[in-house]
C-alpha cells in the first residue's frame, strides 16, 4: 500500500520526494539505551518529521523510553529498511506495510507474547487491519492505519463533461461511459499508475485477476491479471486514460492539476488531497466487471527489529502510538484513517465529505487484504519497470507478465 499522505502523499505513497537532511540518519542500535530508542518511519519532509516526532514524544511520556523518528521518503524507505536491518544500527521500532510485513519476518520480532503479557485488547482494532499485521499465523505489528482502495473525482470535472456522478458499486460499463463522456469533451478522466497495490486494486475489480494469491502466493502468469493489463492500455489508447508513469506521484498530481478526473487512492490520503485541490473532491468505489464489486485493503502498523535490545520498552512505545488518543489525534490530521475502530468516527467528521462513510462502508464491505509476499518489493519494482509497457501500449498484458515472471524467477 502506498502511504500517499506520506509520499506526495502514499501511504504511499501520494510522491513528496524531498531529500531530507537528518531523516535517513544511520542512528541506531549502538545509540539505544533503555531509556532511548529509535523509530524507523517513512517521512516526506520537515513537516511530516515533525508531526511524527509529536507522536513519538508521546511513546516518551509517562516515564517511557524516550523515541526518536527517522527516516525517508517512502520508496526510499523500502530499499534502505533491509540493509538497516541487517546491520548493527538496525532501529528498534519500524513501521511496515501489511502487503510487505511478510518480506521482513526473518528481521522482526513477533509481538504475540508483548501483546499478551501487556493485556493488549486486540479487539479495538479493524480486523483487516490487525489481520493484515499477521504472517503465517504471527502477530508482527500493532496496526496503526488501514483502509480499502477507492477512487477520489473531481466532481466540477464530473458535471462540466455532462458525466453521471459515479455512485459507490459502479460498474466497469458506467466507467468506460464516463470516460468517453470525459474523451468527447477533450479531457481525460482516469490517471494511470503502475504502482503495485493501485494497479492490482484496479484490476481486482476489473475482472478478479490476482498476482498474488489469497495465502500469499506469486501467480506472476495469471490470465486474468495479463488481460487486466490489456484493459487498461486500451483505456489509454482510447484517451480514457493518461499513460502510466514511474514518477510514483504522476497520478495524484495529474487529478490535482485537473488533468484527469479521477484516479485511486487509500483512505489515508483523503484529507491530504481535499486541502490541495481547488474543486470539490468525491469518493467512490473501483469500478466492478466480471466479479462483482472488489478491491484490495492494506495498512501499516509499528513493529520491533530482532536487533532491538530492549523490545519491552519497545513494546510500551508502540501500545502508546497505537493508543485511541494518538490514533484520534492522527485521524484529526487526516494523516490516517485510524486501525483503531473507535477512532474512525472522529476520521470521518474531519472529512466533511458528503458520503464518504457511506463510499467506505461499501468498499471496505467489498475489500479483501492484499496479502504480502517476501518478493513483494522486487514485484513493485518489476511493476515499475515493466507494467509500464503494458498500460502504455508498447506490449501485452501476457508479455509483460512473462517479462515479470522471468525476473521474478532469477
Amino acid at each position: 500500500m502506498k502511504q500517499r499522505l506520506c509520499v506526495s502523499a502514499t501511504a504511499a505513497g501520494a510522491a513528496m520526494v524531498l531529500a531530507l537532511t537528518g531523516c535517513s540518519s544511520s542512528t541506531g542500535a549502538a545509540s539505544q539505551s533503555k531509556d532511548s530508542l529509535v523509530w524507523s518511519m517513512w517521512i516526506s519532509g520537515t513537516a511530516d518529521k515533525a508531526a511524527w516526532q509529536k507522536v513519538a514524544d508521546e511513546a516518551g511520556g509517562n516515564g517511557g523510553a524516550k523515541v526518536t523518528v527517522q527516516g525517508s521518503p517512502f520508496n526510499d524507505y523500502w530499499t534502505k529498511l533491509r540493509t538497516q536491518l541487517g546491520t548493527g544500527g538496525a532501529p528498534c521500532i519500524v513501521t511496515v506495510q501489511s502487503l510487505r510485513a511478510a518480506n521482513y519476518t526473518d528481521v522482526l520480532r513477533p509481538i504475540d507474547t508483548y501483546t499478551k503479557s501487556s493485556g493488549t485488547d486486540l479487539t479495538a482494532f479493524d480486523a483487516t487491519a490487525l489481520n493484515g499485521m499477521k504472517v503465517d499465523g504471527k502477530l508482527y505489528a500493532l496496526p496503526y492505519d488501514t483502509g480499502p482502495l477507492m477512487m477520489f473525482y473531481n466532481k466540477d470535472l464530473f458535471r462540466q463533461v455532462g458525466a453521471q456522478p459515479p455512485k459507490p458499486g459502479w460498474t466497469v460499463a458506467q466507467f468506460e461511459a464516463a470516460a468517453a463522456k470525459f474523451k468527447a469533451s477533450g479531457k481525460t478522466m482516469f490517471a494511470s499508475t503502475v504502482e503495485d497495490l493501485n494497479l492490482e486494486s484496479m484490476i481486482l475489480g476489473y475482472n478478479g485477476g490476482r498476482v498474488i494469491t489469497s495465502d500469499g502466493q506469486l501467480d506472476p502468469e495469471n490470465q486474468k491479471f495479463a488481460q487486466g493489463l490489456d484493459w487498461l492500455s486500451s483505456l489509454v489508447k482510447k484517451g480514457g486514460a493518461t499513460q502510466a508513469s514511474a514518477d510514483s506521484s504522476a497520478d495524484d498530481n495529474a487529478f490535482v492539476d485537473q488533468k484527469a478526473g479521477l484516479y485511486v487512492d487509500g483512505p489515508w490520503s483523503l484529507l491530504q488531497q481535499k486541502s490541495k485541490v481547488s474543486f470539490p473532491l468525491g469518493v467512490t468505489t473501483i469500478p466492478s466487471g466480471t466479479s462483482g464489486p472488489s478491491s484490495f485493503s492494506a495498512g501499516s502498523g509499528f513493529g520491533i527489529s530482532k536487533q532491538c535490545k530492549y523490545p519491552e520498552q519497545a513494546y510500551r512505545a508502540i501500545e502508546t502510538m497505537t493508543s485511541e488518543k494518538i490514533l484520534t489525534s492522527l485521524a484529526q490530521q487526516g494523516r490516517a484513517f485510524p486501525a483503531r475502530t473507535a477512532a474512525q468516527k472522529t476520521w470521518y467528521a474531519n472529512a466533511g465529505i458528503d458520503g464518504a462513510e457511506s463510499v467506505f462502508t461499501v468498499a471496505q464491505k467489498a475489500a479483501t487484504p492484499l496479502p504480502g509476499n517476501k518478493q513483494s518489493d522486487q514485484l513493485n519494482q518489476l511493476f515499475v519497470q515493466y507494467a509500464i509497457q503494458a498500460v502504455n501500449g508498447q506490449a501485452t498484458g501476457a508479455e509483460t507478465m512473462k517479462s515479470i515472471a522471468g525476473q521474478l524467477a532469477q
